[in-house]
């Protein structure tokens, strides 16, 4: 039952008029024509976004778990369903401010050959939509799943680059903790150096 009387929940969505639920059914299949099957010329003549980011994701450049992002956005999008579904539809306007900004990421990232910006406002138009038809308490579902979308996104080198942060912050740590317990450590580029000994540790 609703929560309201009149209202109509998520999980009662038949109960939307028809041309209604139509609509919305070619919004979705407007906005998913548009990222997975409109060829992103000229960067990859002949790839659709989705395409693009399917190739961008390999070993090579170590993103390859980019492609799991895809195959678990779904689920992770019916689960947040499945926990709104007693909530009540209430569609706003607000949502068109999501939306707004995602479209407008999507014609730059058009306009100038950057498949990433458009990829990075993908997660504004999925909240935005959901925030304009359902409401924001269903909206909030929704968020998680959506910016989860970002780590689909290859960055060429982000793996070299967390991982050159990572060590030098490992090291930091090491060093410190070392003079806590008056070891007398130093940091000598990607290495360890003892004071006053010419024994060290380092990277070889």
């Amino acid at each position: 039952m609703s929560e309201e009387e009149g209202s109509i929940t998520l999980g009662e969505f038949r109960r939307l008029p028809l041309p209604a639920r139509v609509m919305m059914g070619l919004v979705f299949l407007l906005i998913f024509f548009a990222y997975f099957f409109f060829p992103v010329k000229p960067v990859i003549d002949g790839h659709s976004l989705g395409g693009w980011a399917w190739e961008a994701c390999n070993s090579s450049n170590g993103f390859l778990h980019g492609r799991l992002v895809v195959l678990i956005f779904p689920v992770l999008i019916w689960v947040g369903w499945m926990r709104s579904k007693g909530k009540v539809m209430e569609p706003s306007y607000w949502g068109g401010v999501w939306l707004v900004f995602g479209f407008l990421l999507f014609w730059a990232g058009m306009r100038v050959g950057q498949p990433r910006w458009v990829l990075a406002g993908a997660p504004l138009v999925v909240v935005g939509l959901a925030h304009d038809l359902f409401g924001w308490r269903v909206a909030r579902s929704v968020l998680f799943p959506a910016f989860f979308l970002w780590f689909a996104i290859p960055i060429p080198g982000l793996e070299v680059f967390l991982e050159s942060k990572m060590r030098v912050a490992a090291i930091d740590w090491s060093v410190g903790v070392g003079n806590f317990f008056g070891m007398g450590l130093e940091r000598e580029g990607l290495g360890v150096e003892i004071l006053g000994s010419s024994i060290s540790f380092s990277e070889q």
